[in-house]
């Protein structure tokens, strides 16, 4: 297992490290096989580096859940705290990613804003026939006269 970091502009992996602020070589919260296991299994899957690092933080804050508190001495260690600390910063990574997500590209369900009408398909006549019942009032939509048409009489006639 080994602990690399440089510059955040380097690679997804010092960015993720970057945000969690495991930067002390001395000190790794995670290691960079760690980081590279979750970056393939997040990163395809929603395509954000803030992402993987709230899913890093709630890995290091389950890593610091099960660990007690000590009392030695007159002196209490509760590494609890680091704990939901690493919740919080989860939490606030997550608003990160979510804040990423907000502006660009309408999302309408696959309709690209820059998709082409394809040349071949005749356009769509989304009125022609719409309301076709005389009884619901004046109709402007199609190509109907409306207001010779006769329901009741026989087409041709």
């Amino acid at each position: 297992m080994t602990f690399t970091y440089t510059d955040p502009s380097n690679s997804e992996k010092n960015q993720v490290r970057f945000l969690l602020q495991d930067t002390n070589a001395s000190e790794p919260f995670m290691q960079d096989e760690e980081i590279e296991f979750m970056l393939l299994k997040w990163k395809e899957r929603l395509g954000s580096v803030e992402y993987v690092a709230a899913a890093c933080a709630d890995v290091l804050a389950a890593r610091y859940a099960r660990e007690a508190t000590i009392s030695a001495d007159g002196v209490n260690v509760g590494l609890g705290v680091v704990a939901q600390q690493f919740r919080e910063l989860a939490a606030s990574l997550r608003q990160q990613h979510k804040n990423l997500l907000v502006g660009g590209f309408p999302d309408v369900g696959g309709i690209s804003p820059y998709e082409e009408q394809d040349p071949d398909i005749a356009p769509f006549a989304f009125g022609t026939g719409m309301h076709d019942d005389l009884e619901a009032g004046r109709q402007e939509y199609g190509s109907r006269d409306f207001y010779s048409y006769n329901p009741y009489e026989e087409p041709g006639t």
